[in-house]
């Protein structure tokens, strides 16, 4: 004979759920001339296709020369101070703090370029010494891969999944999203960027860029990516408390 448990009828309590640790993402379009950054960029990067290091061919994050040179060039100024400035801006908003001493002066940015063509790909990371990341999508072909993000909680995974399902977003700021599980259970997020397209996230949030699957001969997509950190000490003026993210200043600044 079954035992019951309860003799009480099924009578959950009526409560509610909080999202606690929400990670955010930032989405916006950039004002810029995307064709004449795309000339540049393809320009840039295109001379490291002779190179032996088939790994990094299609980015020009380890060169210094080819990062300073592009730096040079008329778009970049105003793309930094645009970062720089947006950053800012949704740090007031988003945090609720009084940084009013804060300008786009006090931050650094370091940027490079990447040039997927053919079957190029980048395999998961993060960026654990700096504060934001972020990438500027300059040329985004209809069939271009979509950033994926994966649950920064390894906790996650020992939540009850029940029946894996996916489904598509498609409502502000969720637009042209792929998310793989629900609520705590949610594993990776898939994002569909759009050209001219700036996505700004945690630096220690892991992501990847899968591998076209174009048949396109031509294929390309063509990203700037950067990571922001502070040049000196901050204070927000509410609390006083101090935001110590130095750690990564240009020296040469």
């Amino acid at each position: 004979m079954t035992k019951k448990i309860s003799s009480t009828p099924f009578s959950p309590i009526r409560g509610s759920v909080a999202p606690l640790f929400a990670v955010p993402l930032y989405r916006g379009i950039i004002p810029l001339n995307h064709d004449m950054v795309a000339q540049d960029i393809r320009k840039n990067v295109e001379s490291l296709r002779d190179s032996d290091n088939t790994q990094t061919n299609y980015t020009n994050y380890f060169h210094d020369s080819l990062r300073k040179q592009q730096e040079e060039e008329p778009w970049f100024k105003d793309f930094s101070d645009i970062i720089k400035d947006t950053y800012v801006a949704q740090q007031i908003e988003q945090c609720n703090t009084d940084f009013s001493n804060m300008c786009r002066d006090d931050i650094h940015l370091f940027a490079w370029s990447n040039h997927y063509t053919g079957r190029n790909y980048h395999e998961a990371h993060n960026h654990p010494t700096t504060l934001i990341s972020g990438t500027y999508y300059v040329k985004v072909e209809k069939d271009s891969q979509p950033i994926k993000f994966f649950n920064p909680n390894p906790a996650a995974s020992e939540f009850p999944m029940g029946t894996q399902t996916e489904w598509n977003v498609n409502e502000n700021p969720y637009t042209n999203m792929t998310i793989t599980g629900h609520g705590v259970n949610m594993m990776e997020v898939y994002v569909q960027p759009t050209e001219g397209e700036v996505l700004m996230w945690p630096s220690y949030l892991y992501h990847t860029v899968p591998q076209s699957q174009s048949k396109d001969p031509n294929y390309e997509r063509i990203s700037v990516s950067f990571n922001l950190t502070h040049k000196r000490n901050l204070t927000d003026n509410t609390t006083g408390r101090n935001l110590k993210y130095d750690f990564l200043r240009n020296e040469n600044e």
